[in-house]
């Protein structure tokens, strides 16, 4: 039944659609042959494309692109569309997390593209980290250009933060927050509105290098209750007596945060590699701030960064040009390419192209070989039905974030993992 209501969607979708940069002729004007690629961003991302077909040019003269940015929600739309009903796009570039999903509502309408990555320039630079985050089952379903890697920010204008204070373990963590509280300031933030499951990746696995944190995607049941008393850890830092987390997080989304890091009025904050570099220009509003490891809670010692996500390309079984979007693929992996990906989205896959001397102190932490990068979980290629368990977990962590106290936090994780139990028995 959900399955038929949404194909209905999608072809009423189709039926009433005007969109721009709708389905073009796979031949140019001049009988070339047109690889069609939809992207989400904006112009700033389109000089990694035309370098990617700059490359294949030399090779083949007769082949190019039609790179059509969109804002991420109407290339959701249309790229579901495009893969079940009306087709006309070759390639779509987006976060792999996205891309999954959409590949899970179409039934699998995506190509597996290992063996064209397999036949790339330099794709032993890709580690199994990457692909972890843009596989389902054993299919490569997004081609990787670029990596979305988290660390932790703390700033150094508003108190004096020695090595010894600097926040590595969770006691560390929490004494720093208390005393940007005390100097007058939120000791830490992050979007909970918009991603309230988030903070458990920072710090449980770029912190102590967990896996698999509320799902057992062998078992096909719920973590949460084996771990609670790590969410309940982490949870209070927003519920606790001694909370050093924004209040007004529980309702904030990205922009919302970013406008709080970008005024100087919290502690501590998580930093992209994608956003490092803007951060550290003098007039940025966000002063001045180290970028460092997520801290251990256990002591482990395992504190590193988060590999949150993966920037790649999935493939339309339905594409009009697939062999030809094959070849351009394999092009994204060249050396001016991965250069292009590097200087317009602050990331890349073969990081020899970075030169290391250019870089920012606060940029370098991320293409640190003796820095452990640890992937995030990636549930959206694992279960067709996991936006059902999302909704549930993120509906569970939304009330747990508002108790009263610690006995009520456990009692909440308890019944939200009966719950997410109840959906993997509904659908199994």
């Amino acid at each position: 039944m959900r399955k038929g209501l949404t194909l209905c969607i999608v072809l009423l979708l189709t039926a009433f659609s005007v969109f721009a940069g709708g389905a073009s002729d796979a031949k140019g004007a001049d009988g070339k042959t047109v690889i069609t690629i939809w992207y989400e961003g904006n112009d700033s991302r389109l000089p990694f494309f035309k370098a990617a077909e700059a490359e294949m040019q030399k090779d083949y003269p007769d082949y190019s692109i039609n790179a059509v940015t969109f804002d991420n929600a109407t290339l959701v739309t249309r790229s579901l569309q495009a893969a079940t009903a009306t087709g006309g796009v070759d390639l779509i570039f987006n976060e792999a997390s996205r891309l999954l999903t959409t590949y899970q509502q179409s039934g699998g309408a995506f190509e597996d593209l290992s063996d064209v990555l397999a036949a790339s320039p330099n794709s032993e630079t890709v580690t199994d980290a990457d692909k972890k985050v843009c596989s389902s089952g054993d299919k490569l379903i997004v081609y990787p250009v670029n990596r979305s890697v988290n660390a932790l920010g703390y700033k150094t204008d508003i108190i004096e933060v020695s090595e010894d204070q600097a926040p590595s373990t969770w006691e560390k963590f929490v004494e720093l927050g208390k005393r940007y509280e005390e100097a007058g300031i939120n000791g830490w933030t992050l979007h909970l509105g918009t991603d309230p499951k988030q903070a458990f990746n920072l710090f449980l696995t770029g912190g102590n290098g967990m896996t698999d944190l509320w799902l057992d995607t062998e078992a096909n049941a719920s973590k949460i209750d084996e771990n609670k008393e790590l969410f309940a850890q982490i949870i209070d830092l927003y519920t606790g007596q001694d909370a050093i987390w924004d209040p007004d997080a529980i309702n904030e989304d990205f922009a919302a945060m970013y406008t709080k890091i970008q005024s100087g009025s919290v502690g501590m904050f998580r930093v992209g590699n994608w956003n490092v570099v803007g951060w550290d220009q003098p007039d940025s509003g966000v002063g001045e701030y180290v970028t460092t490891t997520w801290p251990s809670l256990d002591d482990s010692g395992k504190g590193g960064l988060l590999l949150g996500g993966v920037r790649g390309m999935a493939m339309p079984s339905n594409a009009p040009e697939k062999e030809a979007a094959k070849i351009f693929l394999q092009y994204c992996m060249t050396e001016a390419a991965q250069k292009a990906s590097f200087d317009t989205m602050g990331s890349c896959m073969d990081y020899s192209v970075v030169d290391m001397d250019s870089l920012t102190e606060n940029q370098k932490i991320f293409f640190d070989s003796d820095v452990t990068i640890y992937p995030a979980d990636c549930y959206e290629g694992a279960f067709p039905y996991y936006p059902q368990l999302l909704e549930v977990f993120e509906r569970g962590l939304t009330e747990a974030y508002s108790a009263d106290g610690y006995d009520e936090v456990i009692s909440i994780l308890e019944k939200t993992d009966a719950a997410v139990n109840q959906v993997f028995a509904e659908n199994n």
